[in-house]
């Protein structure tokens, strides 16, 4: 029975068709493809794996037997007859208090020629010790390499080791279990001298059991790895790392590289292998067989391969072997190339079936697609649709409710583009308005009909149509941003000639005739004249602070002249005088002086009270203790007299400008008018989410409260100038600060003992919103 014959007596539906037709392509290729690799990737790949796993643990033996034999060789030192008569030497001259004897120097030399011996057979090791404890575990023997030459280092030049990071974990010695070092430039003398160096410590043990000193193999890291022979081949690579990625590669072709150590400029992190794929987790022994390459990660166990002996390692030391996938795989890709072409040919052939069986599935499809074609927007669609009861026909029910919706959604952004009260319009590629509502015609004096079919550039100034023509010309046929203007302010002619300023907006649509241009324009010459006015009121009020500066300046230099001149000339004629003066006029001169000395200090203070929101003060967050420490070196503090914080002001971060200033005045004003000879002043204060809450205490005599409001005034003082010297403007600068900031002011008093002065100061500034208030 043919294909349409089975579909047209079960009835499917299009989205079974469709399944079948996917499932025959699909199916057919990929039962012959699985067919030709099942069997023998997995079986492959197990292999490979086994191959890294391998490689991994045969390189990984080479380096940890170095490690292993390095071991060996510091535990049967710190066993040698040697060491222990080296030790009881040194015990017996401590307990008679006497320096090194011939028993001392015996041992030494027996010590100093087994390990000499030892950098002979050893030329990859840098240095054998013998450290003492004492002496911030100073070295007692020691045999180095220099260059070419092994050299014994005289007492005279040992070192003490206690605060090199192999010797400072006491709790590791003092149990006497020996352990590799972490890898570190060699120091000398507390500098870096010599290349990256592994160490092994075996703690030594005294007569009382108790650790005395310790034995200390040095060798050169790099050229302990290269006597481990790694030479790998077959492709294989091989890189040893560390924890801290010190790495050293080892290449089939070029051999051994380099030790490239951290913080080295030879150091490139690029040469690093890439463990993509590995977490750092699992970087114990693990292996990833990627795309380009396998890779096996093996981690130095903490036990030996050999036997059980634990090797203690402070720098974890990886080896990474390598080898390109290609040669790890070359078998399988093989066998993959052939299954390949296999399943190339046959899904060829599953494709041109699919093609048949989709053309005659897809015929109502493509007469329902001919059919839209030739109707226009809104017509009605019904006869359209198939007969049958498939996906087709729920197909074509849908393009009719979509039409209707269209059709709906259409008239009503019709009557928004027609009644909004911005003007609109649309314009073609070649500038010609297409549409425009009732308020664009109102804007510019036309009907909206009339500017139908006419060139935009009616609309502008004749520079700008220039201008426009132009660039619409080079806009022709290219892809448009949808947002090209976004309340740009441009200058427009109405149908009478006289010129606007309109506010636009433009946006672009392309579409298969070409692209099309929407515009919002507003009417904005009424906002833009306010504008110019608020400009020239802003450009006054520049003018009258240049006045206000010239002012000040004029109060701090030309005012003060004068002053300067009578209180010299009152101090000369005072010298001059000083046989024919009596008591009295000694006192008139005084008080003449005292009366400069005020008004310079009034001119002072009402040039700083004219400067403040003018200047602008960088302010830095600091503590509150620092904040006090500064305010007690510019007070003035009389004996008898106690200036405190509170913990929470002390605890406090906020800003030192202008708050510096404005406890600076209201702390003075405490001290100054104080009418006893003990006393004290206190800060406070803590913060909240908005603001900081900060209080001034002293025991004075207090403020009556109908002056609360009166104090924070120019030039008031609630006692007589002549009892208290002071200009009245303290306060007033305090207010006109919190002013600034927005904040609030208050006092606390009686008026018969003790004033508290309240501030809250916003944490962002609220200017124009501040208040004064009386508590």
């Amino acid at each position: 029975m043919p294909v349409e014959g089975i579909i047209a007596r079960h009835r499917l539906g299009l989205s079974a068709k469709l399944a079948l037709l996917a499932l025959v392509v699909v199916l057919t290729a990929t039962l012959v493809f699985s067919g030709v690799i099942l069997f023998g990737s997995q079986w492959y790949r197990q292999a490979a794996l086994s191959r890294m796993e391998f490689a991994g643990a045969f390189f990984g033996e080479r380096v940890l037997r170095e490690l292993e034999l390095m071991a060996s060789d510091a535990r049967n030192l710190s066993v040698l007859p040697e060491i222990g008569g080296m030790a009881d030497a040194r015990s017996q001259n401590a307990n008679r208090g006497a320096s090194e004897d011939g028993a001392d120097a015996y041992w030494r030399k027996r010590l100093e020629a087994v390990f000499e011996s030892v950098l002979l057979t050893r030329p990859h090791y840098t240095q054998v010790r013998y450290i003492g404890r004492e002496d911030n575990w100073r070295e007692i023997v020691r045999v180095h390499r220099a260059g070419d030459r092994i050299e014994v280092v005289a007492p005279g030049e040992m070192q003490s080791k206690g605060n090199e990071p192999y010797l400072t974990d006491r709790a590791v010695l003092n149990a006497g279990l020996p352990f590799f070092s972490r890898i570190t430039p060699n120091r000398e003398y507390g500098q870096v001298e010599g290349a990256p160096t592994i160490r092994f410590v075996v703690p030594v043990l005294g007569t009382a059991g108790t650790v005395d000193g310790a034995l200390v193999i040095n060798a050169d890291f790099e050229w302990l790895l290269r006597a481990a022979n790694l030479h790998p081949s077959d492709g294989f690579s091989v890189t040893v790392m560390t924890s801290s990625k010190d790495y050293m590669t080892f290449d089939p072709v070029t051999g051994p590289g380099p030790l490239r150590f951290h913080g080295t400029l030879e150091w490139n992190p690029a040469d690093l292998p890439d463990f993509a794929g590995i977490s750092s987790g699992d970087m114990i022994n693990v292996t990833e067989i990627g795309w380009r390459r396998a890779i096996n990660v093996t981690s130095l166990p903490s036990g030996s391969l050999s036997r059980g002996d634990r090797l203690n390692l402070r720098t974890g030391i990886f080896v990474v072997t390598e080898l390109p996938t290609r040669l790890l795989f070359a078998p399988l890709r093989q066998q993959l190339s052939y299954g390949l072409a296999a399943a190339v040919v046959l899904s060829m052939g599953a494709a041109w079936i699919a093609w048949i069986m989709g053309k005659q599935l897809t015929a109502p499809l493509h007469r329902l697609a001919r059919g839209l074609r030739d109707r226009d927007f809104g017509e009605d669609l019904s006869d359209l649709m198939p007969t049958t009861n498939d996906e087709v026909a729920e197909l074509a029910r849908a393009l009719v409710c979509l039409n209707e919706r269209l059709y709906q959604k259409s008239t009503k952004l019709n009557a928004i583009f027609s009644e909004a009260a911005d003007g609109l319009i649309t314009i073609s590629e070649t500038g010609v308005i297409e549409e425009a509502n009732a308020a664009a015609g109102r804007i510019f004096g036309y009907d909206a009909a009339e500017m139908v079919g006419r060139n935009v550039s009616i609309l502008m100034r004749e520079e700008d149509a220039e201008q426009h023509n132009k660039m619409l010309g080079q806009r022709i046929g290219r892809r448009e941003q949808r947002r090209l203007i976004a309340g740009r302010e441009v200058t427009g002619v109405r149908k009478d000639g006289t010129r606007i300023i309109v506010e636009i907006s433009v946006a672009s649509a392309r579409q298969a005739e070409g692209t099309h241009y929407i515009g919002v324009m507003r009417d904005v010459t009424s906002r833009c004249e306010a504008q110019a006015r608020s400009e020239a009121l802003v450009k006054a009020l520049e003018r009258s602070n240049a006045d206000l500066d010239a002012f000040a300046y004029f109060a701090s230099h030309d005012l003060k002249a004068p002053l300067r001149v009578i209180d010299n000339a009152s101090a000369w004629l005072e010298e001059d005088l000083a046989p024919y003066l009596n008591e009295d006029t000694r006192d008139s001169m005084n008080l003449l002086r005292s009366r400069v000395a005020r008004m310079e200090r009034l001119l002072d203070d009402l040039l700083n009270h004219s400067r403040i929101g003018r200047i602008e003060e960088k302010a830095q967050i600091v503590e509150g203790r620092e904040l006090v420490g500064e305010l007690r070196g510019l007070l003035h503090i009389p004996d008898g007299f106690s200036f405190e914080a509170t913990p929470d002001f002390m605890n406090l971060r906020i800003p030192n400008m202008p708050i510096k200033t404005i406890l600076l005045n209201l702390l003075g004003n405490s001290l100054k008018h104080h009418d006893r000879e003990t006393g004290f002043v206190r800060l406070s204060g803590h913060e909240t989410d908005n603001a900081y809450h900060l209080s001034v205490t002293d025991d004075g005599p207090g403020i009556p409260p109908k002056y609360h409001a009166k104090v924070f005034e120019m030039f008031q003082t609630l006692r007589p100038r002549d009892e208290v010297e002071a200009s009245g403007m303290g306060l007033a600068m305090v207010l006109k600060h919190i002013q600034l900031a927005g904040g609030e002011v208050g006092i606390d008093s009686d008026g018969a003992r003790g004033t508290t002065i309240n501030l809250i100061l916003p944490k962002v500034a609220r200017a124009g919103k501040a208040t004064g208030r009386a508590a």
